[in-house]
């Protein structure tokens, strides 16, 4: 997917909003946040940017507090419902 307003792939990281995620591969995702062990660093440049993203939301639901993502996140759970 591409992000309609500036037109990247799914290249960003942190999303800098709902559309970034949006973009996100989500089996990339699935993999960051199955693999991440809440208790170290989101992984770097080495992994994609939805492989960092499943990773931070692993540690985002493990500390239970906002990372400063969670704006973003609710805009792109309310994008996804509306979708449906």
């Amino acid at each position: 997917m591409v992000h309609p307003r500036t037109l990247d792939t799914a290249g960003v990281y942190p999303p800098r909003d709902e559309w970034d995620i949006a973009a996100y591969d989500p089996g990339d995702m699935i993999d960051g946040f199955s693999a991440q062990d809440p208790s170290m660093p989101v992984p770097g440049d080495n992994r994609s940017p939805a492989y960092r993203w499943g990773a931070t939301n692993r540690i985002r639901d493990h500390k239970g507090e906002d990372d400063g993502f969670d704006e973003i996140r609710h805009a792109w759970l309310h994008m996804r419902r509306s979708a449906q």
